[in-house]
């Protein structure tokens, strides 16, 4: 059967239209399984991307933790070396002292 359209005949029957409904079909199959695995796919991308600039931030807390720890411990390491050079002159006017006496030779008595 030919049906003319614009001054053109087309042929059309019902095997040329189950094929290409079956083809239609199976290429939007094809489409939706490529779109699942993409969904599938990205999903797992976002998750790691997720765990990632989760660990990323949770590192940052840390690093800002220990940047908080390793100036106190400068702070501290100051302290006790101004401590130390406070003993070590006491120490210092101790031994003149103990010189001093020595030289002037006083008597336990």
């Amino acid at each position: 059967m030919t049906t003319p359209v614009a001054g053109l005949p087309i042929s059309f029957s019902n095997d040329d239209a189950k094929a290409n409904i079956c083809s239609k079909a199976q290429s939007s199959i094809n489409a939706l399984a490529t779109l699942v695995k993409s969904i599938i796919k990205n999903s797992h991308s976002n998750d790691h991307l997720t765990t990632t600039l989760k660990q990323f931030a949770s590192s940052d807390q840390q690093l800002t933790s220990t940047q908080d720890h390793v100036q106190k411990i400068e702070h501290i390491c100051q302290q006790l070396l101004f401590q130390s050079d406070i003993l070590r002159l006491d120490t210092q006017e101790l031994n003149q002292i103990h010189e001093t006496l020595t030289e002037m030779k006083l008597d336990d008595h």
